[in-house]
């Protein structure tokens, strides 16, 4: 296992380990066991695992993302071949610790050696895991890889994952908290975008000075970074989610890499400013960005930016088409900017500020009740098979973004589009523009309330 670490500290984000390796060593065992669960697709035959998979796992007592790739390296003719190793590079271009997993009962293999003579290259922490190695001395032939010591480990039975796992922790980089000391963020930004639509530029011009490198390269900034700008009577934490490396010129790696990263962000944010390029028009990334800040609990505004560069009939035709492009998401703010030359920037932050104080609203119960009585009166829930249902108690569970639970007699009869009216309702009975509002229901009656005496 080589312990050499070029990441010794990650800022405020979770550490990122890839699994990686040539098809059936038995990545994605590995990937369930040491994530509990089984998530990831196993199979017998190779080029099973295609798309990647992600998900936050314990090592240890410290979180991670934990990466699942396809197969490398065989299958010359396997028209899956070239979209597997797309996606090792972009597993690679996030990762902080590779675990690179061989075969135990096939030995070293020429596509081993290649895998690590790649791996060497990109000079990231690496450990070397002999899967399958039920046999005593399974892991031997492996030190000609030139990968440090070995380690065996049977994924599939649980043996020595539990050793592994205590080695694997003490090769992750140390979380360090970026911001001031003393000083608790008003608001915590993500600024999300594909490459080069100017994010770096916006932040440049909100902190005043070259904090971020800018570049009409896409995929200059390397990491997420954390600024802290003065904001009236406190600090506003900015961050700005990386783009991707070089040679991350293929869409497969940039979108995943801006996923990955846009992911850690939302995790640490209150509010994600979208960062639009006003004369490329609304992809289709852009939308999935979007969507997936919500789902991970922020507010949203949407920045269009180079507004130089557009004329008053292509600015109104660009609207019309996000609108439409919008209309599976909340209500959502959308600003005007220029970044270059700082117009319509002051007032991006402001929204975003508050948008950050909208995902931490709170409500007393008094007042969530009459609003839920309020909106089953102003529209009934369908009834289930002519029995009525009732909305009878609310209670909010939690902020970033407001958790409401509902109690109610079937809960499981209310259909989607009584949900996603109540959502509406809600939003707009408070003022939540662009929060993602989350509603839980259960059966049964106020549990909260004193037991009636009998």
């Amino acid at each position: 296992m080589n312990q050499k670490s070029n990441h010794p500290q990650v800022a405020g984000r979770l550490p990122v380990v890839a699994i990686v390796g040539r098809p059936n060593v038995g990545k994605s065992t590995l990937f369930n066991r040491l994530l509990g669960s089984r998530k990831a697709i196993v199979g017998d035959r190779p080029g099973v695992t295609v798309d990647r998979l992600e998900s936050e796992c314990l090592i240890g007592t410290q979180n991670v993302v934990l990466v699942d790739t396809g197969g490398i390296g065989e299958g010359t003719y396997d028209v899956m071949q070239p979209a597997i190793d797309i996606q090792v590079e972009a597993a690679l271009e996030i990762a902080d610790v590779v675990l690179f997993v061989v075969d135990g009962q096939a030995g070293a293999t020429p596509v081993d050696a290649a895998i690590a003579s790649k791996l060497r290259r990109h000079q990231i922490p690496v450990a070397l895991v002999v899967n399958k190695a039920e046999k005593p001395d399974s892991e031997l032939d492996f030190f000609s890889l030139g990968m440090g010591d070995p380690v065996a480990i049977s994924a599939s039975h649980g043996n020595g994952i539990r050793d592994f796992s205590v080695q694997l922790e003490r090769m992750l980089p140390e979380v360090v908290e970026s911001r001031e000391e003393g000083q608790e963020p008003v608001a915590s930004i993500a600024v999300i975008g594909r490459p080069n639509v100017g994010k770096s530029t916006l932040i440049n011009a909100w902190l005043g000075k070259e904090r971020m490198v800018v570049s009409d390269i896409a995929g200059t900034t390397r990491d997420a970074i954390d600024s802290f700008l003065d904001y009236r009577n406190g600090v506003v934490r900015l961050v700005d989610t990386a783009g991707q490396r070089k040679h991350g010129r293929i869409s497969d790696i940039i979108e995943f890499v801006a996923r990955v990263k846009a992911v850690q962000a939302f995790r640490r944010a209150d509010a994600a400013v979208m960062v639009l390029d006003g004369p490329e028009g609304v992809a289709e990334q852009d939308m999935r960005l979007m969507q997936l800040a919500q789902d991970e609990g922020c507010a949203l505004i949407v920045a269009v930016n180079k507004l130089d560069l557009m004329t008053e009939a292509e600015w109104k035709h660009y609207v019309e088409r996000l609108d439409f492009r919008m209309r599976g998401l909340s209500d959502i703010l959308v600003c005007k900017i220029t970044a270059k030359s700082g117009k319509g920037v002051k007032k991006l932050l402001d929204e975003a500020v508050k948008a950050a104080g909208r995902n931490r609203f709170e409500v007393g119960t008094g007042e969530l009740n009459r609003w839920m009585q309020a909106a089953q009166e102003a529209q009934h829930p369908p009834s289930d098979r002519g029995a009525a249902v009732k909305l009878k108690y609310a209670s909010q569970i939690a902020t970033s973004p407001p958790s409401i639970k509902i109690f109610c007699n079937r809960p499981q009869a209310l259909k989607t589009s009584y949900r996603r009216y109540l959502e509406q309702s809600f939003r707009k009975t408070f003022n939540l523009t662009g929060v993602p509002v989350r509603l839980t229901f259960a059966g049964g009656n106020n549990p909260y309330a004193p037991e009636k005496k009998r």
